[in-house]
């Protein structure tokens, strides 16, 4: 490791140590387990914290009675919407959780099963012996009415409020962007699109283009080129997935999302590096012996007079330069999957958010395909364009590192 790509790491670490340091319940809180999924329209609607340990006695103790509850975490957007809501029916109702609403009553604290867990258990159980004078949550909301909150012991206040300011980044050009607010598929956008912008993967592509122009054989610049593509997105996408099963078998585990924090923000670091400490241009993967060998393979391949052997050649030329260049992009990917895995979405929507997240991967070269058949000339990005998408993906991966470590449930997408 240089000394310069050295000091571009220890610059970026610093800060998340530092922060580790002030909020270590944010960075080592131990191992956790996925927050059990909500249920809409529930009996009982509970605002909860993960840091929290009066909320999560009283999740177990919930769980151990069977209980329905619909869970919101407070330092989520949508959750203290909801919660602002709440204060308006109940106005001496102050910031803190676990706040707990059932049959029109505001409970804030949770003491113990005994007590805290056996008044709940009571209320719920008149509101189901009396359903015509029971209240939903829904019905507590649409009412003009204030009540009284019953506070008692077992209050967390501290970490039950998120600065959402903290995650909008200005971007150039872009404009504000606020991460807390992305939904998976502007997520899969964005982060597959930035994905795409490396000079490991741009290379190849420009070199056997500009190989297949010198032969003036429109056919081939659209069978070759285009099997190059076809096969190269396939592969990519194979690898993503194969990220995304290897995190979903792994589970919801507390010390792999801090690793991959810990890649993500190293890997933002990387970008940087790239961007400013060096040709943005270069690739520091592939040096010139194995840059040589692929370009005397694809004039090998061209060389063929068989279509079958040119295809079959630069197939399989694709998927050993992808499985090389991988080192370039494990970063986002690795991100990106550790996202979908915690997210509770259908198996068929992760897949769905991999194939958009391929297809904006995808765009620049398919750009720069197209631009090559049309003009018959082979071009790559401007050293000024390829620089800017570095420092916005280097700005990117480092947030999403940020928060997989200190606040993983603005990640969390309804």
């Amino acid at each position: 490791m240089n000394r310069r790509l050295l000091l571009f790491f220890i610059g970026a670490f610093l800060p998340a140590i530092l922060l580790a340091l002030v909020f270590p319940q944010r960075a080592f809180r131990g191992e956790t387990v996925a927050p059990p999924p909500t249920v809409s329209d529930a009996d009982i609607v509970a605002f909860v914290s993960d840091n929290c340990p009066h909320c999560a006695a009283f999740k177990a103790y919930a769980a151990a009675q069977k209980w329905k509850v619909e869970l919101h975490e407070i330092t989520q957007a949508e959750s203290q919407q909801l919660f602002a809501r709440v204060q308006e029916r109940a106005p001496t109702l102050q910031q803190g959780v676990p706040t707990i609403v059932v049959n029109g009553h505001v409970i804030q604290g949770y003491k113990d099963d005994a007590t805290t867990g056996v008044k709940i258990a009571t209320l719920l159980r008149v509101m189901r012996e009396r359903p015509g004078e029971s209240l939903s949550f829904s019905a507590f909301l649409a009412s003009a009415q204030h009540v009284e909150v019953e506070t008692t012991e077992g209050t967390c206040t501290k970490g039950c409020t998120v600065d959402l300011d903290a995650f909008i980044f200005h971007i150039p050009l872009i404009g504000e962007v606020d991460l807390s607010l992305l939904s998976l598929p502007m997520l899969s956008i964005l982060v597959g699109f930035l994905d795409g912008f490396n000079p490991c993967a741009m290379w190849v592509l420009i070199t056997l283009l500009t190989l297949l122009i010198a032969t003036r054989d429109p056919r081939k610049v659209w069978m070759i080129g285009g099997m190059f593509l076809f096969v190269s997105g396939a592969m990519y996408y194979l690898f993503i997935a194969a990220w995304l099963n290897a995190f979903l078998i792994i589970g919801f585990n507390f010390w792999v999302q801090k690793i991959i924090g810990l890649v993500a923000i190293g890997g933002g670091a990387f970008y940087f590096y790239e961007a400013l400490g060096k040709d943005p241009n270069a690739c520091q993967v592939t040096d010139l012996q194995q840059k040589k060998r692929i370009i005397d393979r694809m004039r090998a391949i061209l060389q063929k007079s068989a279509w079958p052997a040119m295809l079959l050649g630069v197939a399989i030329l694709a998927i050993s330069v992808n499985a090389i260049e991988l080192v370039c992009t494990a970063g986002l990917p690795a991100v990106f999957t550790q996202i979908l895995a915690f997210n509770d979405v259908s198996t068929l929507a992760r897949y769905f958010y991999i194939l958009l997240y391929i297809l904006l991967y995808m765009i620049d070269d398919v750009a720069i395909f197209a631009i090559a058949v049309w003009t018959l000339h082979a071009t790559g990005l401007t050293k000024k364009y390829a620089r800017f998408t570095l420092i916005f993906g280097g700005f990117l991966m480092y947030a999403l590192g940020f928060l997989l470590i200190f606040a993983p449930e603005a990640l969390t997408f309804a």
